[in-house]
């Protein structure tokens, strides 16, 4: 360093003694100089390393006596030592290389290498940093190795966070290179536990984490919508653009990170949310629509138990482009709140959004439930199908949607034993705004599908869906398609439609080709079954059930080209969708094959077709009705109640006159 120093003082000495403008005199100038700045960088550096030898791993395990070679799977120095309890050796710990774990984290521009030795109580004794190649490392030397960066990972339990900004200081000016560092480090270090540590209780915080991809990973961005765990909030404009607004609790849980947003953006939000933050989990925010004015976060607000959460941008960090993961094509790009610490997780709250000074906000109220508030509350996620021990515990329900439902439950029996019409439009009103747009708690396909791949645990765990999914079931072995009549938003939505389109426009479809037509659903619904067993993470469902594109307000413009098709079509032809296409109604059709009471026909009917034309799903041909068609919709009974068609007359009058009636086997 000495002789670099003193060649380039002589050669500055030269250039005054020469002249600045003299060109001889400024090439002595600058080769010294860079030869200088070279050298001086290359001794500003350690040697970097990726072959461990005997000194770094008694540098990491200092205890340790001896070490075997690298073996297993992941490969690991096993460690040996003096053991504390006997006295004699035994095994204390293990030796690993972070670059031996796949997928390596990287940092600034390369992977981190680290040597990082684990004793038997899953705690980290020490780290070294073997090699790294970081394209500023050259202009700042080995970085790596300030004072107290690798320091504050002796002795330190895998049971902390090891969040860079909470429990980890990084290091100045490179808080990239040291997140990464810290991520591979125990990402590492949690797989080698789970190996041979199998009691730490390592292996079954591993085990969550996987059981947690396994109920998430088959499900579409849709399917999540339809289980609440996704909320869509639509922001209207005064010039009549959009906002479209998704919400979805991430916590700060890496794995649903991963599978919603992809892997690189969630480490970017959560490095943000934790630079800026010591606590407070992180709620996705996608953004999408075409909203002539742009979102801005500080318009977002939250309220919970009357207080009042003010969202500024620093409690806003950067998601990404929607590009990877569930949420890929499903927005514009996304972004992540930074949820105040007093917020209760295990409560309702309420998101607001201020589209313009002076309007009336938007808003929708979000709860975290089943998984989500598992991950919330650092609870254990079983394996798909697996039961919980009181799964649903008193703290985990909403009992404003179970009230709900059991009110609108209570409006569908009314009228289905009533048979009152008013009463009836009153249901279909409740069921289409609290079912539909409200809450979106109807059943779907997908609810069929998912059990098919995960088990029942989807449904166990919710209490409401499972409420839902009872009645649907109790309801159609007794009487049949209940559910079809008065509970299905959609389906109120196609009756609306049918009172509001003139009756000029109503066209009836020819039985000839109606009856074949029917098999269509079927043929839908095998087709997602099938799909369900053979390509579990495929999911088609959202093509064939449009009502998830109305009440979810999908961005999809094929899903909405479809909805309007079915729409002018139920609006020309009663039920059209019902008849047709809709496979949860053919599965419940088939269901109703064993219902137990049906719909009473007399011997009037063999000579009536007033059932037949006023019958919404064409499920009537005079006395015969196909039950597994017949939606239970009341029309045909009450008919029959108020002797509306030929049963007004008596078999004996009708007889008299010469009407030639059909004796019915079955009356």
């Amino acid at each position: 360093m000495k002789l670099q120093l003193l060649c380039l003082l002589s050669a500055i000495l030269k250039s005054k003694l020469a002249g600045f403008f003299n060109p001889m005199a400024l090439l002595q100038l600058t080769v010294p100089f860079i030869i200088f700045t070279l050298s001086a960088q290359v001794s500003a550096q350690t040697p970097f390393t990726r072959d461990v030898t005997g000194d770094l791993l008694q540098q990491v395990m200092p205890q340790a006596t001896g070490f075997s070679e690298k073996s297993g799977e992941p490969p690991v120095f096993t460690a040996y030592g003096v053991l504390p309890d006997s006295g004699e050796t035994g095994i204390i710990g293990y030796v690993f290389q972070t670059s031996d774990m796949p997928p390596l984290e990287v940092g600034f521009s390369a992977p981190i290498e680290v040597l990082v030795a684990l004793d038997t109580q899953a705690t980290i004794t020490a780290i070294k940093i073997l090699d790294y190649n970081e394209s500023f490392r050259s202009s700042r030397g080995d970085f790596m190795s300030a004072r107290g960066f690798q320091e504050q990972f002796r002795r330190k339990p895998l049971t902390d966070e090891f969040r860079v900004g909470r429990d980890i200081d990084g290091v100045s000016r490179a808080t990239i290179t040291s997140w990464a560092t810290t991520r591979g480090i125990y990402n590492a270090a949690r797989r080698v536990a789970q190996v041979y540590l199998p009691d730490s209780g390592i292996a079954a915080g591993q085990d969550s984490s996987a059981n947690l991809r396994a109920h998430l990973e088959p499900l579409t961005w849709d399917e999540l919508k339809a289980q609440g765990m996704v909320k869509e909030l639509a922001v209207a404009l005064p010039d009549s653009t959009v906002l479209n607004l998704s919400f979805a609790f991430l916590g700060n849980n890496e794995t649903l990170g991963e599978l919603l947003v992809g892997a690189e953006d969630y480490s970017r939000a959560e490095r943000d949310a934790s630079n800026r933050f010591d606590a407070g989990a992180l709620v996705l925010t996608g953004i999408g629509g075409n909203a002539s004015d742009p979102f801005r976060q500080e318009r977002l607000s939250l309220q919970q138990n009357g207080v009042d959460y003010e969202m500024p941008r620093r409690r806003f960090v950067y998601a990404g482009s929607a590009m990877d993961g569930k949420i890929a094509r499903q927005a514009q790009y996304a972004g992540a709140m930074v949820l105040p610490a007093a917020i209760d997780l295990s409560q309702p709250f309420t998101i607001f959004y201020d589209p313009v000074n002076g309007q009336t906000p938007s808003s929708l109220e979000f709860q975290v439930t089943g998984l989500m508030l598992d991950v919330a509350l650092g609870n254990e996620i079983l394996a798909p199908g697996a039961e919980r021990e009181n799964a649903a515990s008193s703290s985990d329900v909403n009992w404003t949607r179970v009230l709900a439902l059991l009110v609108i439950f209570a409006l569908v029996m009314a009228t289905f034993i009533t048979k009152n019409a008013r009463l009836r439009w009153l249901t279909l009103s409740v069921t289409l705004v609290y079912l539909g747009f409200f809450s979106g708690g109807f059943l779907s396909v997908s609810h069929i599908t998912n059990t098919i791949n995960l088990g029942p645990s989807m449904i166990l765990s919710d209490i409401p869906l499972l409420m839902i999914v009872v009645f649907t079931l109790v309801t159609t072995l007794i009487w049949g398609r209940v559910f079809c009549s008065t509970l299905c938003p959609f389906g109120a939505v196609q009756d609306f439609l049918s009172k509001l389109v003139p009756k000029r426009f109503q066209k009836t479809v020819p039985m000839a080709i109606h009856n074949k037509a029917i098999y269509i659903k079927y043929a839908i619904l095998a087709l997602i079954v099938v799909m369900a067993f053979v390509q579990g993470g495929v999911s088609i469902f959202q093509y064939f059930e449009p009502f998830g594109t109305l009440f979810f307000y999908s961005t999809s413009i094929v899903l909405w080209s479809i909805l309007i098709l079915i729409l002018l079509a139920s609006a020309v032809v009663k039920r059209f969708y019902c008849r047709y296409a809709c496979p949860l109604g053919a599965a419940l059709g088939v269901l109703s094959l064993i219902s137990l009471s049906r719909i009473k026909r007399v011997q009037q009917c063999t000579a009536c077709t007033v059932c037949e034309h006023a019958c919404p799903t064409g499920a009537i041909e005079r006395h015969k009705v196909d039950f597994k068609e017949c939606v239970r919709c009341d029309i045909c009974e009450s008919k029959l109640i108020q002797k509306a068609g030929v049963c007004r007359h008596t078999v004996d009058s009708l007889i008299a006159r010469g009407v030639k009636l059909i004796p019915l086997k079955t009356i």
